[in-house]
């Protein structure tokens, strides 16, 4: 297999995996199937827009709005975390559903994303004997799909688990925004650990996996007793 072919398999994936953010924002929000298939279908029109605009965009304006991803970057996390929060609280406190509006900010692409989709199609362009337009169905038609497949999936399974409500979106979206808000310190804190000697350590990987899985365990038995109300809090007296 040539090289080309394994990086555009390895975009293409990158791409499938981009979809599953929005999916489980779609899969946890009050929507309809319908209202989920519009959302998919905007990225699959976007996407064809991207494949279209190849060669139209200048490479400059690509870049400054690449300049300003850890901006962008920041304000998602932030806004991922407020409305995040404030989707629990509503429906907590409240029994008021904002799933409706918040759940945008994870599913809807942000302008960084949408830069990164349009790089995406223009390597795909560079690496595979295909017309622009092509590029941007091949992109849409995963965008489409991989977002329809995860919401419905994920709708079916909060349903029958008993949680989907808000309060399980919110909790997503607190997560998806400390990821955003972390990586920006991690990953360069990472890349520049690279320049500096390292050393050899044995490394069990059996060991390592077993740990990285009961901690998985531990996160996600916490977090469904908790919203099965399988430990539920005495009262003294």
């Amino acid at each position: 297999m040539e090289i080309s072919t394994v990086i555009a398999v390895g975009i293409l994936i990158g791409i499938a995996l981009f979809s599953l953010k929005s999916g489980m924002g779609c899969g946890f929000a009050s929507l309809n199937r319908r209202e989920i298939f519009y959302v998919a279908s905007a990225y699959f029109i976007l996407s064809i827009i991207m494949g279209y605009l190849i060669g139209v965009i200048p490479a400059e304006l690509t870049n400054n709005i690449l300049a300003t991803g850890l901006t962008m970057h920041l304000v998602i996390a932030l806004g991922l975390l407020y409305f995040g929060i404030e989707t629990k609280k509503s429906w907590i406190s409240k029994r008021r559903d904002i799933s409706r509006k918040s759940f945008l900010w994870l599913s809807v692409p942000c302008p960084v994303c949408l830069t990164a989709t349009f790089l995406a199609c223009m390597t795909l362009s560079s690496l595979l004997d295909l017309g622009n337009v092509t590029i941007g169905l091949i992109v849409g038609t995963i965008f489409f799909a991989g977002i329809s497949i995860t919401s419905l999936s994920i709708a079916s399974f909060a349903q029958r688990m008993h949680l989907k409500d808000p309060s399980s979106l919110g909790t997503v979206m607190i997560l998806f925004g400390l990821f955003y808000l972390l990586s920006p310190i991690i990953i360069p804190a990472y890349i520049q650990a690279q320049s500096f000697p390292s050393f050899e350590a044995p490394v069990n990987l059996k060991e390592s996996f077993l740990s990285f899985l009961l901690i998985t365990l531990l996160v996600a038995s916490g977090f469904f007793s908790d919203r099965m109300n399988l430990f539920p809090a005495r009262r003294g007296g």
